[in-house]
């Protein structure tokens, strides 16, 4: 995982969704989550989609970036699929829904400045919870990045030493044991220095607002009618079954026109 890539593409580049509002960004992803969670019809997953993949080119956001950090939870997905799901459908289902919805937090955090992810977040939780989450996304990257450091450093290590499985693993398990040891201290000396800077239970951020009232209007119209179709599909599905297909056909027109766009500009 490229973790400075992340950071350069939340808060560096142009494009409509890095111009929307974070909390109409927030909001959409709440619509576009609860649409895949909703159905359980692979075409219309495929649809929203589709659709993800359009507002990605849409937003000038890199898709080999995206799409390779939405695909982290199919792992998971399908180890789960594997081990619950009674037929390939179903596990095909529940493989999509996972990266469908992987891929719509992705197209957040890429294109809004994590500070700012969180800044809703805090209006409408305690602060000590908001700011605990703020943290933690943080040392993530943090710890991340010190992880890729101990990986690097264990490959090296083991080639000096030779392909001993056992020396390997007791390596790597001490490399690990470092990387806990360096996140108590990292949490404990963050800590410290936001109480001399005056750290009294609540960090003060202030909310991006909106340079694009188009960008929001978009976003929230195509959240809503991603949600809208899916719940029709979900509550007349034996009448809508039949024609889930045209679901299909808009996101592929929305996909397709935004790739002529890319390429003209």
């Amino acid at each position: 995982m490229d973790v400075s890539a992340i950071d350069r593409s939340a808060t560096s580049g142009t494009g409509p969704l890095r111009a929307a509002s974070p909390r109409v960004k927030l909001a959409a992803l709440g619509l576009v989550l609860a649409a895949t969670l909703v159905s359980w019809n692979i075409l219309v997953l495929a649809a929203i989609f589709l659709s993800l993949l359009a507002a990605a080119l849409w937003g000038r956001v890199k898709l080999r970036l995206a799409l390779g950090l939405a695909a982290y939870p199919a792992v998971f997905a399908l180890v789960f699929a594997f081990a619950s799901a009674p037929d390939l459908m179903t596990a095909t289902v529940i493989v999509v829904k996972a990266v469908t919805s992987a891929l719509a937090a992705v197209l957040v955090v890429l294109t809004t400045p994590y500070p700012q992810v969180f800044a809703p977040i805090q209006r409408v939780m305690p602060g000590i919870v908001g700011d605990a989450l703020l943290m933690t996304y943080r040392a993530i990257f943090i710890l991340a990045e010190k992880f890729s450091n101990l990986l690097r450093a264990i490959r090296l290590r083991a080639g000096l030493r030779g392909k001993s499985a056992v020396r390997s693993i007791r390596v790597t398990a001490a490399a690990v044991g470092g990387l806990l040891l360096y996140s108590v201290d990292l949490a404990q000396r963050d800590y410290d220095i936001m109480r001399i800077r005056g750290y009294e239970g609540a960090l003060r951020i202030t909310p991006f607002r909106s340079r694009s009232r188009k960008a929001d209007v978009t976003l929230v119209i195509g959240s809503v009618v991603l949600l809208g179709a899916s719940t029709a599909w979900r509550v007349e599905s034996s009448a809508l079954n039949p024609y889930s297909w045209i679901v299909v056909l808009p996101a592929l027109a929305a996909l397709g026109l935004t790739l002529l766009l890319r390429k003209g500009e």
